[in-house]
């Protein structure tokens, strides 16, 4: 069975937190970050069963495997599942995580104070 893609999810949160960083309010909503997550994880699938249907895994011809066989019939599902639930907690992690360190580290004071001092006081004309 082929390993679980994971670039998919890596890309979409790229993108979303590409698209935080860029606006004004730094803030996602939890229905936002839940809807990024999930179409993360259906994409993963789709590209999981794409993968599947490209390489499928090699099948046995003896007997004594056919056990086998039967025991991993299941697996076609399991992969599409772990693909979904990779997908789905990837990109819940990376963006969650950056939202969290976001909101707890909050805007540098100092940053304020250094920008107040860099600016020319204006002279008053009399």
């Amino acid at each position: 069975m082929p390993q679980e893609p994971i670039i998919i999810p890596i890309i979409i949160a790229g993108i979303t937190l590409g698209s935080l960083l860029v606006s004004q309010t730094h803030k996602l909503s939890k229905k936002k970050l839940l809807g990024v997550s999930l179409l993360s994880g259906a994409l993963n699938a789709g590209n999981a069963f794409l993968v599947y249907q490209l390489m499928p895994p090699p099948t046995f011809t003896r007997v004594a495997t056919q056990f086998r066989a039967a025991a991993t019939a299941g697996s076609e599902n399991t992969f599409f599942v772990s693909s979904f639930l990779a997908g789905f907690l990837i990109v819940l992690a990376i963006v969650g995580i950056a939202l969290v360190y976001a909101r707890f580290r909050g805007p540098k004071p100092l940053e304020e104070e250094e920008e107040s001092r860099l600016e020319e006081p204006k002279l008053e004309e009399t």
